[in-house]
């Protein structure tokens, strides 16, 4: 079984729509993913009648405000019920990001225990008090650092660890749309894992492709999201940085095939290749006929392949001794006090 966490992060590309948003469901675990996360909020008491759109928002949704955006994009309770009796059926893990307190209490209610710091809210105080106050079985607390120094990153994560009972992940992130590799930096994973030792790692990837999750499975990553979406033409803010369906399963399979590769931190011969060892490495063995007498140098004894004779590590403690019988060339050496490699 996999320890690293796979999240299709539906967010807002459901457009609304609960039948979208089943499909995608549907689509994300076909793909492999373990959970699928969405986004809840009351756009009035998420941002203000003032509030603009991102220059990314703009670009991929169109002029106007945030608010106007977000009423499109909104999910009632009843819809998202409707998704999580739906995730039952599927078996898949559901959670959703609350971003202010009404749908907070409304999680809370439903029995949600996975609790996703998204990385606008890193330094809203009251936010992270109420994440950390809560109380629920199995609490899983995830904080994404984008957009976030190092200050704040320690900051918030000061407040979220005084929970109890909880098991934390810290997210390194950059939030653009999408990003550019460049501006990935995903050696910063090292730097959080330092802020957190007892806390997992993981990447909240934005960037096109699969490229940098898989990178930061190598780094020691334990959770991976990524926004998924059924068309990256679909009209919406996020789409267009966005995995399909078919990336979503190619990314399933990359992560859990790097995650077998990685194997543990003991350099040791595998069963696989313990055979070919005697066809790669090389025996000492006779340059030219040797006659019983002769002592060894290194005009009379060279290296080759198999390896089954006398190892070439013992070379010096070879020269120098007396051929105690004849040897043809190519013919193995072997020596009083010295060992075979199959002996």
């Amino acid at each position: 079984m996999s320890d690293i966490q796979i999240v299709a992060e539906i967010g807002c590309n459901h457009n609304g729509s609960v039948e979208l948003a089943k499909k995608m469901m549907k689509k994300a675990k076909e793909a492999g993913a373990d959970a699928v996360k969405f986004q809840s909020f009351v756009p009035e008491n998420l941002v203000s009648r003032y509030a603009p759109k991102a220059e990314y928002q703009k670009k991929n949704d169109g002029n106007g405000s945030q608010l106007d955006m977000l009423k499109k994009l909104a999910l009632t309770e009843t819809e998202y019920l409707e998704l999580v009796q739906y995730a039952s059926t599927l078996d898949i893990q559901i959670f959703s990001t609350p971003f202010d307190f009404e749908s907070f209490s409304f999680l809370q209610k439903i029995g949600q225990n996975i609790w996703k710091v998204p990385s606008g809210e890193i330094t809203n105080l009251p936010y992270l008090q109420r994440v950390a106050t809560i109380e629920c079985q199995n609490k899983q607390v995830i904080l994404s650092t984008g957009m976030s120094t190092i200050d704040e990153v320690k900051y918030a994560i000061n407040v979220l660890q005084q929970s109890k009972d909880t098991s934390f992940t810290v997210l390194h992130c950059n939030t653009q749309y999408p990003t550019e590799p460049e501006d990935m930096n995903l050696l910063a994973m090292n730097k959080l894992q330092e802020l957190a030792p007892d806390w997992k790692i993981g990447l909240s990837d934005h960037s096109e492709g699969i490229v940098a999750s898989l990178v930061a499975v190598g780094l020691g990553a334990k959770f991976i999201e990524k926004h998924f979406t059924l068309d990256k033409a679909m009209p919406g803010p996020d789409h267009k940085a966005s995995i399909t369906p078919e990336e979503l399963k190619e990314l399933c399979v990359g992560v859990h095939k790097a995650e077998i590769m990685l194997g543990n931190e003991t350099k040791e011969v595998t069963e696989s290749e313990r055979s070919n060892i005697f066809v790669a490495r090389k025996s000492i063995v006779a340059k030219r006929k040797i006659m019983r007498g002769e002592m060894f140098s290194e005009e009379n004894i060279t290296c080759k392949r198999p390896g089954n004779g006398i190892s070439p590590i013992h070379w010096y403690e070879v020269l120098g001794k007396e051929a105690e019988k004849d040897f043809e060339i190519d013919e193995l050496i072997s020596c009083k006090g010295v060992n075979r490699e199959d002996e």
